[in-house]
Parts: C-alpha cells; structure tokens; sequence
C-alpha cells in the first residue's frame, strides 16, 4: 500500500486524471438520472378481476370469489390474498412475496383460474393483471359551454394526442360514464304482439352481423360472398326485423326506442364548480414525471391559444412539487456545502480545506456513474442520502488532512508525511468506511412499504463513500502533498489573522474546557458512565411518559384536504351533489374568513375538484372503490406551504367546524392526502359471520369511546334496499319455479347484454331492458306480467316481497370473511398509533374472543408496514451487527475495546430523543434511520480515537498520558465533523417548507445525536477506556495472578512483541 500511494505522490497527474475522469463520468451520470416523486417500486400485487352482471356480493361470493381463493392457494410466491365481493364484481388482490418473481407467480395464477370450469356462464372472463406502480405526474380539467359528448370526443382526442409524444403512455380519463346502446322496450307494445326479449336478443343476433359466406372462383376473376349488414346506429338497429305476425312485420322500433345513452351510474367531475372531464398523466417506472408533465403543460398552452369554446385548467402538477424538492434539497446541499467550506477555512489551513471540501462533489460523481447503471432516478429519498453522507464524507477527509499536517508539522517532509499520515489513519478510516457501508446495507433487506423506498438511500450511501475511499488513499494525498500549506505558503494576512483567532480559540477551549474535563473523567470515570447512563434513562422514561413523542410515520400537513361524504347507499345522484355543493359554498364561505384571519386576505384555497358519484382516496396506494350514486368528494387543493401562516391541519378543524353535521350522511370526513395510509386500521375475520358482525360492532363502540380515533369506519356497510322475492302456493300450482321469475324479472329490470360494437375506439354494449318508465318503482315491478303457456299473470299475483338491506359488499382475509376498521388519530401530533393498536389488540383479546372464540384478527395500515419492516429486522439487525463487530475486531483485535465503541450506539439516543422535543417533532420510523446514518460517524470517530490511543502507547506514553494525547490530538477533528456535519443539515431543520417535514426527523436525530456523539467519543469513550483496563487488570490477576501495570494490560503493548518478531 505505501507503494501505491507513493506512486500517485510521485506522479501527481495520474491522480488528476482519475479526478477528471471520475467527474466527467459522473457528470453524464447525474444528467442520465430520471426524476421521479418517489423511488420506484417493483410491482408486487396481483389483481383478479371478474365480472358478472346483474349478481349480488353473495352470489359473487359463492360462485366467483371463493372458487379464485381455493384455486390459487397454496401458489409459490404469494403472501397474501384479500378480496371485495361487490355488486356485479369479484376483485381479488394477491400480495407477492419481496424475493418472489412477479411474473412466475402471475402467470401461476392465471394457469389456476384457467382450470375453473365452473363459473357462471353469463360471467367475463376474468381480468388478471399484475399492478404497476404509477404516479401521478399531472392532472387537468377539460371543461367548456358544449354537451358532454362533445367533451368527451374532445378528452379523447387529448388522450390520443399525449399518448403519441414519446415518454407518455399511461393515461387515465374520468367525469363521463361509458355509452351503451340501449333498446328501451315498452311494455305494453311487446304484449301486444306478444314479443319476449329473446325474440328481440334473437333477431339482433341473427341479423346484425358482418359475415363471410364463401367464395366464387370463376375463370375469369374470383368473388368473395358476405353479408355487410352490420348496424351500428340506433336508427339502423331501430329497422332490424323482429317477428312476422300475419301480414305485419314486427321492428323493434315498433315494440322499443333505441337510444345510444350514458350507462347509468355516477360519474362526474366539476373543478371549481365547473363541469368538466378530468384527464391524469401517469408516469411509469421507465419514465420521467418532469418530461410528462413539461411535454403535457405545453400541449395544454397550445390547446387553449386555439380553443375558445373548450378550454383546459391544471388541478395539479407534482412535477412542480419534484423539482421543489430536488431545489429544496439542492439549495440545502449548497448551504450546508458552503458552511462546511467555510468552517474549514476557519479552522484549517485554506488549502487543506478545500482539498477536503473537494472529497464531496468527487464522491457523488463516483456514485452518479454507479446510479446510472442501477436505475437510481433522482427523488427525495436519494437526495436526503446525499446531503447524511456529507458529513460521513469530510469526517474521513479530516482525519486523514490532520494526520498529514501534524506530521509535517513535526518536522517531515510533504511528501513523506502525506505518505506517513495517510497509512497512519488508513486502517481506521477503512474500517470507519466498511462499518458504515455494512450499517446502510441493512436499507436493502427491509420490508415493507419502507423496504420499497429506503434502499435508494442505502445505495446512495454506500456507492458515495466506495468512492470517498478511492478519493481519500489516490487523490487527497496527492493533492495535500503539493499543496500551499505543506510548501509553507500561508494564506493572505486577512484570512491567515482570522484563522489564527479561531485556531486559538478552538485552542483555548480545548485547554481551558476539554483537558480539564478529560483529566476529571480519568479520575472518576464511573461517575462519567453513571451520569449518562441516568441520562438515557431520563430520555426512555421521557419517551414512556410521552412527553418526547413517537408515532409509526411522521404527522406531515400536506396542501391537499380530501373531503369524502356518504348517503346511505341507493341514494340519488341529486341528493349527493345537493349535498356536495352546500359543503363546498361552506367551504369556500369559511375560506374568506379564515383567509382574512391569516393571510392578508390572499385566498388560501387554490382550486377544489368535486366529484360526485366516487370517494377519494386518502392513500394515494390505496385501490380505487367502486363508482356508485350515493358517494361524493371534494379535493381542496390549498396554496403552498410557505405562502401561508396556518397549518393544513388548523384549516381542516376550522373547514369542519364551519360544514357541521349532514342530515342523514353515513359518514362525512375530511382527511389530508397522506403516502403512508391509515393511522389505526385492523381487520377482524372469521368463517362464522353470526359472530363476526357483532364482534366488529361492539370493537368499533370501544374504539368511539376511547376518544382518541376520528374517522372511524368498517368496512361491512349496508348496501342498496332489496325487495327479497319468494313464490306463492299459486306460483308452485303453475308449476313456475323461483329461476323463471327471477330471469324475466331480470330481463325487463336489470336487462340484459345482447351483442357489442365496436365504435371507434369505444366497445359500445347493446343491452335490452324495459323502457324506463316502466321500471322505475315498485309499483311497476309487481304490475309487471310473467308469461307463461299462452298466459300471463301479474307478478305480484305470484310471489311476496319483503325489503331488506344487505353488505355492500364482501371482503375476505386470506380466505375468510372480513372486515376491517379505519380511524386516523384524533390528536396526531400528540398520540402514538403504536400504543391506540397495542390496546386495541388488548382488547379484542380480552373482550371480543371470549364471547366469540372463532374471531382472529390482523393488524394493517401504518402498524402492519412498521411491522414487517421490524421483523425484516430482527433477522438482518443481527447479521448487520455482526459483520460490523467483526470489522472492528479485525482492526482493534480486541474484543473489549470492540465492545467499546459499540456500547456507545445506545447513548446517541439522549441527543436524538431531545432533539424532536426541542423542535416539537415526534419519534418515527424516519427518526430510527437516521440513527443508523448516526452509528456510522459515531462508529468513525471511536475508530480513529481508540487507533490513535493504540498508536500512542506504542510509542511509550503512560497509559493516561496517551488517552490525554489522543483525546488532545482528536479534539478538532471531532469538533469539524460534527460542526461541518450539523451546519450541512441546519439548513434542512428549519425548513419550512412542506417538501421537508418528512426529512425533518431523519435530519434532527443526526444533527443532535452527533452533539451527543461528540461528548461520547472525548469524553464517555475515555472513561470507558479506564474501565475496561481494570477490568483486564482484574482478569490477568484472577486468571495468571500478575499484577499488571497500566500499559502492559492493554492489547497494543502486548502486539508489540509479536510485530518485532
């Protein structure tokens, strides 16, 4: 090694080559990074869709659903399965093991659903399709003074157009339902020519089609035979024959009214009151969301120069929230860069510092040429990466500067101490750097929602300091050795007075605080671990007592309020958008108010999206519910952030406060659009629903009266009012069966599909059904005639109804009925999910199984991910751990002083603890990462002081002599790193912007738990040293009965022996 070093030393041009090439690399690297809202994800869920019109969720239960789950059980790869039995559809949602391949296991899947041979005939054949992981790039509002028709031939023509610009593919449409063709028979008129509605499905069969009949080849040409009768429009279809009775010709205009309308189901869209339809871009995992959203803003300007009668709006735009991000995180990077600079050259020679400086951009280009090869794309999490490795990264370029110039200073020549120094420090700072790059690799084998973001960071970590290490043992020597300050150049007079104060400062605070305090631990150096260890019991019993507070994810107030209101279901269309237009002139009222209250009058309310016959999503993962009249939403879309002195959470109380209570609303709630799901969310499942349905009843009474939860809801909610049909004695004496009433019941009320067309891109159903007055009450369907051998009779002649209301719908648990109950924290800044879930479970284990012992349960949401993040722990925090004690056996070759650096891993808490109290921030997953950014400076600094203290007693200083000398020698090494490290994440702390607040707590455990980390290593460190040299005192005297001395107990005066071998 001092070969390899010499050489780049004595030839400092080849070490500018490698920085050059390293930096033009990198460069093409960072400029071939993809942008995207998050990191991408490898698509782990299977859906199975099946539809079967007309069914109930119980008949989808029993002939779909269940035949799917035992089909598919037992599949090699798949985690989970759960389901929804709905109105007409079964959708049955497979998780995939994280090491499984997605593509073996769904084609699995399909080979067993293609094995059923025993669904109902009337059903679709199943849709089988693997997830992707889109995200939202950007969404807008076609809207203008034309009909609905002329809307959506213009929104198709958009979707056309963007689809055709390359690095658009996945678009999604919504604010008009699908058309269909619908024959609206007239009861009456097909009594009196005594038609049934298979005649008609018959004569549309038979004559509208478009067919081959052959060919004829005679000798001079050939012809081809068909039949070009295929009808595509209502007045064409209006002409098809039905019957011949006698003399007359019987048309189906003549029996119904053949109309193309909208399918009858809610789906509309208003952006600021305005009818519209709503067009979303999505990007892909192969695409950038910054080029979709630029190349789609552009389209919309030339859209709306050229259209006056149509114009477009954006409602949202996240590739502005991306590039606010990277700025965000680019403008903190510089920041904290230009404050590690400047430290620097307060404290060391200008030279060495900006050679230790130029270890980051180096660095990152490294990682960069690495990033472009793996598919990294440039998010928040991978940017959040680069700005903790900073500090990782100058700590390592100090120590191995320091080193340099202490010897220089001692008398040696540059290129002999840049030689010297560098392998002095390398074997620490190599194994600081492995322990680092070990402790991040515990980011790729997490699970869970958490194990899909975090190793992009871990990569950026590790790819970063690989390169630092190349950069520290070929460039920085190189680079040191030629520098002004070992040439003995000082700086101009200004600069070199200013660094002459502040070196003397650092100087006489070492003298005057630190000496003194280090020569107080050597004495009492029990009293130094009892007093932090009652430290860090004072911080867990903080935390215990919840004046520091945790919770599993982060509170974040987004700009986004989702306001989501229920009737019960079967409720009109125009009872909902009643409804839904009072809560939203509330909401606009409250808005003046409030605006004037808090922002100068500026409307703090920037746009809102309605939407009436769907709820939205809170979780932006969460699948879609289906479309139905009784729901509405509203998507508050407020100005940002930082232009606004009240928090989303204070303007959501005050928008509630000002909406009050719906008459007759199941529910109606107002949430802030979160990525990470429901707060508290456990599903209850069993095969016996007897015991079910009241278990979940009484669990979500314990949950109303604990105060805590808002939002509360399950998933067992009633739907549509059924009219229960069963036959009379005379029914049975007609010997008519509950299968032949119930199928011309069907025909003439639900209809039934009778051939499709295709018009242009659309597939257009023809469906045959009673004219709609004649099928709009009750009254009608008990009117209604069943014929029968030449005869007919009214319906309610035959059979007695009762109304009931049923489940909305189904839901299964790895094959089990289910149902699950949502909340979100009352109070979320205060409460911990982790302990409402914990007593919940107490609950349901105490209470609702003794009374209903067949009742399981399964905690998801928030607590479910945090979950299978912690068990993917439990079984690599051990590996991790492990290798890390190895690497520092290897170096120390002393298990005691091994076990010293890692005894003070736990301590970093105290600072990470308090330092969320001091900012008013909660504990969360994000504030555990951080730690482990932590343990990987903590872990560098106590390498390089206990090699130091090796080193020194090696050269004959007395025992407490050479702890003095290393914690002296160590001081301002120490002090940079950490100074350097917390002013690169300052900028960050105080950032108010919405963009950071997830990062927040990543930042404040590394910045306060590196204040601890600093007292740790110059002072707990030492004391610990003491200790563990009694305790080897102890053991030679117990074991060998010698009486050591101080020196001769520890492990680098007995190597001494062996290295003179």
């Amino acid at each position: 090694m001092r070969d390899f070093i010499r050489y780049f030393l004595k030839y400092p041009v080849t070490s500018n080559v490698i920085m050059l090439l390293i930096i033009v690399f990198g460069c093409m690297g960072l400029f071939n990074l993809r942008k995207t809202f998050f990191p991408e994800r490898t698509a782990k869920m299977i859906n199975v869709q099946s539809v079967y019109p007309g069914a109930s969720p119980l008949e989808i239960e029993q002939m779909i659903t269940f035949k799917i789950e035992d089909n598919i059980d037992g599949i090699t790869g798949i985690k989970r399965v759960t389901s929804k039995s709905l109105e007409n559809t079964s959708s049955v949602l497979v998780e995939i093991e994280n090491n499984a391949n997605n593509q073996v296991v769904l084609q699995d899947i399909k080979n067993a659903i293609d094995r059923i041979n025993s669904f109902p005939d009337d059903m679709e054949s199943p849709s089988i399709t693997l997830i992707e992981n889109l995200n939202p790039a950007i969404s807008f509002a076609i809207s203008g003074n034309v009909t609905l028709d002329r809307l959506k031939l213009v929104s198709e023509q958009i979707e056309d157009d963007l689809k055709d610009m390359q690095g658009i593919s996945k678009i999604t449409v919504s604010g008009y339902p699908v058309q269909e063709m619908e024959i609206s028979v007239r009861e009456n008129d097909i009594k009196k020519y005594n038609v049934s509605f298979y005649e008609i499905h018959r004569a549309i069969q038979q004559e509208n089609i478009d067919i081959t009949g052959g060919t004829i080849k005679s000798k001079k040409e050939n012809f081809q035979i068909r039949s070009n009768n295929k009808k595509y429009s209502s007045s064409e279809i209006s002409e098809i024959v039905v019957k011949k009775i006698g003399e007359r010709i019987v048309k189906i205009k003549d029996i119904a009214r053949v109309n193309k309308v909208w399918k009858d189901e809610s789906n509309k869209k208003y952006f600021n009151d305005t009818s519209c339809v709503v067009i979303k871009v999505l990007n892909t995992n192969n695409e950038d969301i910054s080029v979709i959203a630029s190349k789609t803003r552009e389209y919309i300007e030339n859209f709306n120069s050229i259209n006056e009668d149509i114009q477009i709006n954006i409602i949202e735009d996240n590739s502005v929230i991306i590039e606010q991000r990277i700025a965000l995180l680019s403008k903190n990077g510089i920041i904290g860069f230009i404050l590690v600079m400047i430290i620097l050259t307060l404290f060391l020679h200008p030279s060495l510092a900006g050679w230790v400086a130029v270890a980051i951009p180096i660095s990152f280009a490294g990682m960069f040429i690495l990033a472009s090869f793996y598919g990294i794309t440039l998010n928040v999490i991978s940017l959040f990466g680069m700005i903790i490795v900073i500090g990782i990264l100058v700590d390592d370029g100090i120590v191995i500067a320091e080193s340099i110039y202490q010897r220089y200073e001692r008398g040696e020549d540059p290129f002999n101490a840049a030689v010297n120094g560098t392998l002095e420090v390398l074997p620490a700072v190599f194994s600081a750097i492995l322990t680092t790059i070990v402790a991040f690799s515990l980011f790729f084998m997490l699970e869970g929602m958490l194990g899909d973001f975090f190793p992009e960071m871990g990569f950026v970590v590790i790819g970063t300091l690989f390169f630092s290490l190349i950069e520290g043992v070929i460039i920085l020597p190189s680079h040191i050795a030629h520098s002004n300050a070992l040439k003995g150049i000082k700086p101009n007079y200004r600069l070199r007075k200013i660094i002459n104060k502040t070196t003397l400062f650092l100087e006489n605070f070492k003298n005057k605080y630190y000496v003194p305090s280090l020569n107080f631990t050597l004495k009492n150096p029990f009293t130094i671990i009892i007093v932090f260890i009652c430290s860090l019991i004072l911080t867990v019993s903080a935390m215990s007592a919840g004046l520091i507070k945790s919770t599993v994810f982060p509170n974040i107030d987004g700009d986004n309020i989702i306001v989501n209101l229920k009737f019960q279901a079967g409720s009109s269309e125009e009872k909902t958008n009643k409804w839904i237009q009072f809560i939203e002139k509330k909401i606009l009222e409250e808005n003046i108010t409030i605006s004037k209250k808090y922002n100068n009058n500026t409307s703090l309310i920037k746009a809102i999206e309605k939407s009436v016959g769907s709820n939205q999503a809170v979780d932006q993962w969460a699948m879609s519910a289906p479309q139905s009249s009784e729901k509405g939403a509203l998507n508050i879309i407020l100005i940002p952030s930082e232009e606004r002195t009240i928090g989303t959470s204070d303007i959501t109380k005050y928008l509630k406060n000002a909406v009050g209570e719906i008459p007759t609303s199941e529910s109606l709630t107002f949430d802030i659009a979160s990525p990470f799901g429901k707060a508290i969310s456990i599903a209850l499942y069993s095969d016996d629903t007897n015991e079910l349905l009241p278990a979940i009843k009484q669990l979500k009474s314990y949950m109303q009266s604990l105060n805590l939860m808002k939002n509360i809801e399950s998933s067992d909610q009633k739907g549509l009012k059924e009219l229960k049909i069963t036959l009379k004695e005379k029914a049975y004496n007609l010997n008519l069966t509950t299968a032949q009433i119930l199928n011309e019941i069907r025909q003439g009320f639900y209809g039934f599909e009778s051939q499709r067309l295709q018009l242009g891109t659309d597939e257009v159903k023809i469906w045959i059904r009673y004219e709609k007055n004649d099928r709009n009450s009750i009254y009608d369907l008990e009117n209604m005639r069943i014929n029968h051998l030449s005869n007919s009779y009214l319906l309610s002649d035959l059979v007695d109804m009762k109304l009931e209301r049923d489940l909305i719908s189904i839901d299964h648990l790895n094959g089990k009925r289910s149902v699950q109950i949502d909340a979100d924290l009352l109070n979320p800044k205060i409460d911990n999910p982790n302990i409402i879930v914990s007593n919940l479970e107490d609950y349901i284990k105490s209470n609702i199984k003794n009374i209903y012992p067949s009742i399981k349960h399964s905690v998801e949401g928030q607590i479910r991910s945090q979950a299978e993040t912690g068990n993917s722990l439990k079984y690599s925090g051990p590996i991790v751990l492990i290798l890390m004690l190895t690497i520092v056996l290897f170096t120390f070759r002393s298990i005691l002083q091994t076990i010293a650096v890692f005894v003070l891993i736990p301590f970093g808490f105290i600072g990470v603890g308090w330092g969320h109290f001091i900012h008013d921030f909660q504990l969360s997953m994000f504030s555990w990462f951080g730690m482990i950014a932590l343990i990987g400076i903590l872990v560098n600094d106590s390498l390089v002081f206990i090699s130091k203290f090796n080193n020194n007693l090696k050269l004959g200083l007395k025992f407490e002599d050479a702890l003095i000398e290393t914690g002296k020698s160590r001081f301002r090494p120490i002090i940079l790193t950490s100074l350097t490290t917390i002013a690169g994440l300052a900028p960050l702390i105080f950032e108010k912007e919405l963009q950071a607040q997830f990062l927040i707590p990543m930042a404040i455990a590394i910045a306060y738990g590196l204040i601890l980390a600093t007292l740790l290593t110059l002072i707990f460190l030492p004391a610990f040293l003491k200790i563990i040299n009694k305790i080897r005192y102890t053991k030679e005297w117990i074991f060998t009965g010698n009486k050591l001395n101080n020196e001769e107990r520890e492990p680098a005066i007995k190597e001494i022996h062996y290295e003179n071998m």
